[in-house]
């Protein structure tokens, strides 16, 4: 019984594999050297056998605390051009252009108006609300 039809060319090579299984493994019960090469010959090769990649790279998870940078007397590259000012504005970007270690919870999940009370970060800003684990 055929559920299944195949309508593109993957398709279709899926279909013909299995087949040619179910008729080698009619045919003889015990493998031969041929019949194996004919299998490796005609195998289904995943996408994720594409070509070659690049070597791993390191993985640097980033956030506020897990970035140790310098801090407020220093810049991401070591100077003091690009320091964070106003304070408040590491309030929302610590994780992005500011190198303060601070710890924002996450908007998008656990704590989406965690800032509803705060209309300006630099007037309102002891009005954010705390952000307990839980």
């Amino acid at each position: 019984m055929n559920h299944l039809k195949a309508i593109n060319q993957k398709a279709h090579r899926v279909v013909d594999h299995v087949s040619q299984e179910k008729q080698l493994s009619a045919c003889s019960s015990q493998p031969t050297a041929e019949s194996r090469e004919l299998r490796a010959e005609k195998d289904v090769v995943a996408l994720q056998q594409g070509p070659p990649q690049q070597p791993p790279q390191p993985h640097f998870p980033l956030g506020c605390s897990l970035v140790f940078s310098p801090g407020w007397e220093a810049d991401s590259t070591g100077g003091t051009a690009g320091l964070c000012q106003p304070v408040e504005r590491d309030i929302f970007d610590c994780h992005v252009g500011c190198f303060w270690p601070a710890q924002v919870p996450d908007q998008l999940n656990h704590a989406p108006d965690w800032t509803a009370k705060c209309a300006s970060a630099q007037k309102d800003w002891r009005k954010l609300d705390l952000v307990f684990p839980g």
